[in-house]
């Protein structure tokens, strides 16, 4: 099993996880709504940028690792297949 095969398998582009990533990135940002210093810090820290560069291709490297580690199975795989395949399909009735 291969995550890329996976990602073919569900007609998902590197944009795609990119998506996924970034609307969990905003979710996390928004959380910090009532701890300003604590996103400032994030921000300044350089954290914020470490967490954005290449995340996909870490992601996907990552997933690689835990399955051929059997820290996660092809079930766990094609259900965040499907949740990347939900947002990007909502992405696209937005026009984005």
């Amino acid at each position: 099993m291969n995550v890329n095969d996976l990602l073919n398998e569900f007609d998902l582009e590197v944009d795609d996880v990119r998506w996924y990533l970034s609307t969990y990135m905003a979710q996390r940002l928004l959380s910090y709504n009532h701890e300003p210093d604590l996103l400032a810090r994030y921000i300044w820290s350089g954290e914020l940028e470490g967490d954005f560069y290449n995340m996909e291709e870490k992601l996907i490297e990552d997933l690689q690792n835990q399955l051929d580690r059997n820290m996660t199975d092809e079930t766990r795989l094609r259900e965040l297949m499907r949740e990347m395949d939900f947002l990007r399909k909502k992405r696209q009735k937005k026009g984005f």
